[in-house]
């Protein structure tokens, strides 16, 4: 250390010839290594100028793609959202498949055909082109319930309100001699016993006395009057048969229907003719009526409908 002291300058000398050495030794290294590192860059090494052949079958195949591209296929959801679900009786309902309906009878794949608000609770009471036709009322008779001009026949909005019918009774008791002239007793009309000819009228009715025919039965080896007489109504041409001894009670009877269309009633006489608004150049007959249902027929078509009560 009293050397480098004494010496200072001297040693930078030697420390600095050194690294001069060293640098130079790296430098000498690096320019031996240059033909190797620049072998593939030698300019004196002739280029290929040769055109070589186009891919051919790949063009083509790239061509045939390009002119039938690829079809999207069907998404019945948003490509970024999952499909819906509907909580139901604490059920998860996809209403997108099939299985389950949210709305039953209506189907789900009805409900999506015509974008009806499925997660909606009363779907099947709503009526989307206002055309007085529920939802329900359109998938029963396979309508549009979107288009206003798609409707289900109107006579399915008709409901039996009453059945009403005309009490009263008519006996015909006997024929006091033999065929001439008959006993007729209308218990509704006053118990009054009416002795008619034929062809005569039966008062207090629409009724006409038109055939007799006598007859007997033996039961209980006693001799039983059967005999009958046939009346007609003169209003409608229908005819009753009376057997001596037995009521019968008048068939006139009325149907009070109410009609949902426009929440209007209205009273139809048996095999009389009637119209529903707004369709109204189309006629409907009455054939049928009883507490359980009403019949009606297209005079249009020839089809018969059956018509239920009220609920």
């Amino acid at each position: 250390m009293e050397w480098l002291k004494q010496n200072y300058e001297r040693a930078a000398l030697i420390v600095a010839a050194l690294a001069l050495i060293v640098c130079s030794g790296l430098i000498i290294s690096n320019a031996l290594s240059f033909p190797t590192q620049f072998t593939g860059r030698d300019s004196t090494t002739p280029k290929d100028n040769t055109i070589k052949p186009l891919p051919v079958e790949t063009i083509a195949e790239a061509k045939e793609v390009t002119e039938k591209p690829k079809n999207w296929t069907p998404h019945d959801a948003s490509l970024f959202v999952s499909r819906p679900y509907v909580l139901k009786d604490q059920t998860l309902i996809d209403p997108l498949a099939t299985g389950v309906n949210l709305h039953e009878p209506i189907t789900n794949s009805w409900v999506q055909k015509y974008d009806l608000p499925y997660w909606e609770g009363d779907l099947k009471d709503q009526d989307p082109d206002a055309d007085h036709f529920t939802n329900l009322d359109e998938f029963l008779a396979n309508t549009d319930p979107r288009d206003k001009a798609s409707v289900p026949p109107y006579y399915t909005k008709l409901r039996l309100g009453r059945f009403i019918s005309k009490p009263f009774r008519l006996i015909f008791t006997s024929s006091p001699d033999g065929g001439q002239t008959f006993a007729i007793n209308t218990k509704d009309k006053g118990g009054r016993t009416q002795f008619l000819e034929m062809g005569a009228m039966i008062e207090g009715t629409p009724y006409k006395l038109l055939s007799y025919k006598p007859l007997k039965v033996m039961k209980d080896d006693i001799e039983v009057d059967t005999s009958e007489l046939t009346i007609e109504n003169t209003e409608t041409g229908q005819k009753i048969v009376l057997v001596a001894n037995k009521e019968a009670n008048d068939p006139t009877s009325f149907a009070e229907f109410n009609y949902l269309y426009d929440g209007s009633k209205f009273t139809v006489k048996k095999d009389d003719e009637f119209t529903l608004a707004p369709e109204t150049s189309r006629k409907y007959k009455l054939i049928d009526i009883s507490e359980r249902e009403a019949v009606i027929k297209d005079l249009q078509s020839g089809e018969q409908q059956k018509i239920s009560p009220v609920k």
